[in-house]
């Protein structure tokens, strides 16, 4: 049985199924050895509304194609069977993608008529189309039970516990699984409890209860809270349990297209909670929790069942699973506020520059070119001839910080970062400034997301002080009139010493490095993912502008933190 309820889960092993269904389909239409005139027709049909526009929610594309074949099939057109499977095919489009329970019925109750063994195909049904075929049948008396539940169905139209329903406690393969609570004191929470399947757990975007209180015409929905493992847990408010009667409620776990997975009861078989004055059973609760309190009065009114603190009300906190007084004098929760850090950080630099080995150029623009022998060149460059850098990002120094950030508010912190640089030019009468300085503020996405593990994405803001140099090779070509060489051939020596007093050679490569810095502005953004309390792995970008001498630069960094 396939574990997703919904047609949009696209799940392999459904399609094989659907595949699979629509062959047999086939292969009985071809068996018959006088088929009708229309069984073929409707055959296509069929496989193209089931097969593609209901698996990719053309829910509209696939009733338009099987009403069409039901019209050519019109009376004997085609095999009672064939019509029949025609039949369900239109209840189950009608039940999941156009949510017409009354016609879906009508639909499933003509096939029953014209085939009284028509069945669901489990693969494509749904908690409402199943529902509606079983009221189909018991309408119309046809067969005995045994059509196939839609995945993700917990109980019948009867009540949870009737005759066929699963045992208490027990969901078949791809259910939410959850346990019965048949009845619940009046003016007191009911506290659902149930665990999604594990196979789906990581494709559930959300778990929903739609229920209806007693006395009320209006179905409300809450949504669960993530417990432990598998399970999902809220409680069904005192507005809802104040008088006497049935309450009744389903569930159903989604994904992030709102394709149901899984669920339990559905809107036309719900499961039910009598509410009572009073109860001989054990009063319901979460697993691991207490049961809930009765409501107080409305003046005095507050949860008492909670997860965190959210649900308390002011001046309230959450503790052992309930809302408990704190005293005024009570701090916030007890979070590491104090951070220390050890970080890593290359530096990639965005560089260009013309004519960068020229003695104007290296004074002016913050050049330094290093002939092959470390020594600072001091040539005259041929003009328009090579001694370019193209525009473009190269490896530029790297750094390692130890860091201090303070948790100042629940969102924000606030430190600073010292540290040393290395992969700077000293080389030919440069300097290089090896030190890091830096103040930085970082905002924290989410509620208080330092009392909870995991993920905790960030924005970051900084400045301080750091130099950034880039090398690259630069080719020169010496000019012919200044060093004494053939200015008619490139491949003439040059002569005449230059103001070194060194014969440069004609052709040569040159070390330039841009020197930026020292002083820099940063924004950028990340994540701390935080396993236990104490510790989180920080990853983050950096965007830089560097002054006076201006370079954009790009650094990726890496570090772990431990909190105190």
């Amino acid at each position: 049985m396939s574990a997703r309820n919904g047609p949009v889960s696209r799940a392999p092993r459904a399609l094989l199924a659907i595949a699979g269904g629509v062959a047999g389909w086939l292969a009985a239409g071809a068996a018959a050895a006088q088929a009708p005139p229309r069984n073929a027709q409707a055959e296509a049909a069929l496989k193209e509304a089931m097969g593609t526009d209901y698996l990719e929610t053309r829910f509209a594309q696939a009733e338009r194609k099987l009403r069409a074949a039901l019209d050519a099939c019109g009376e004997s057109g085609c095999s009672p069977a064939v019509k029949a499977r025609l039949l369900v095919a239109l209840g189950t489009v009608l039940a999941q993608g156009r949510k017409g329970l009354e016609d879906a019925r009508g639909a499933f109750a003509d096939a029953l008529r014209v085939d009284p063994s028509a069945k669901l195909d489990p693969d494509l049904a749904n908690p409402e189309a199943s529902s509606a075929f079983e009221q189909a049948r018991a309408a119309t008396g046809a067969g005995a039970a045994g059509s196939p539940a839609a995945p993700g169905t917990a109980g019948s139209p009867a009540a949870p516990g009737a005759a066929g329903s699963p045992a208490e406690g027990e969901a078949a393969e791809g259910q939410i699984q959850i346990a019965p609570l048949p009845e619940q004191r009046v003016r007191t929470p009911v506290p659902l409890y149930v665990e999604v399947p594990a196979e789906l757990l990581p494709s559930v975007k959300q778990v929903t209860v739609w229920y209806l209180a007693p006395g009320e015409r209006e179905v409300r929905s809450l949504v669960m809270k993530k417990l432990r493992g598998q399970g999902f847990g809220i409680n069904v408010p005192c507005a809802a349990v104040g008088k006497k009667g049935t309450l009744r409620y389903h569930v159903a776990a989604v994904d992030e297209d709102g394709a149901i997975l899984a669920s339990a009861g559905a809107r036309d078989a719900p499961l039910v909670t009598q509410i009572r004055e009073s109860i001989a059973s054990t009063p319901p609760r979460w697993p691991g929790h207490a049961p809930p309190a009765e409501c107080a009065a409305p003046e005095q009114e507050r949860p008492r069942q909670c997860l965190d603190d959210r649900q308390c009300s002011p001046g309230l906190a959450c503790a052992g699973g309930a809302c408990v007084a704190r005293p005024a004098a009570e701090a916030a929760p007890n979070v590491r506020r104090s951070w220390v850090a050890l970080t890593f950080s290359p530096d990639v630099a965005l560089l260009s520059g013309r004519d960068v080995c020229t003695v104007a150029s290296q004074r002016s623009d913050h050049f330094v070119c290093l002939r092959g022998d470390g020594t600072r060149y001091d040539g005259t460059p041929t003009p328009d001839v090579a001694n370019d850098v193209n525009l473009g990002f190269a490896l530029a120094t790297s750094r390692v910080t130890i860091a201090y950030d303070r948790l100042v508010l629940d969102n924000l912190t606030v430190g600073g970062r010292v540290g040393f640089a290395a992969g700077g030019t000293t080389g030919g009468g440069a300097s290089f400034l090896p030190l890091h300085l830096e103040a930085r503020a970082q905002y924290f996405l989410g509620a208080r997301p330092f009392e909870q593990l995991g993920a905790r994405p960030f924005v970051l803001a900084a400045a301080g002080v750091a130099q950034v140099d880039t090398e690259v090779d630069v080719e020169v070509l010496e000019d012919a009139t200044a060093c004494g060489a053939d200015p008619s051939d490139r491949t003439s020596p040059c002569t005449r010493p230059g103001p070194s007093g060194r014969v440069e050679a004609r052709r040569q490569t040159l070390l330039a490095t841009r020197q930026a810095g020292q002083g820099f502005a940063s924004v950028g953004a990340g994540v701390a993912y935080a396993p236990i309390e104490a510790l989180s792995l920080n990853l983050a970008l950096r965007a830089s502008l560097t002054f006076p001498a201006v370079t954009t630069v790009l650094s990726p960094e890496v570090g772990l933190s431990l909190g105190f």
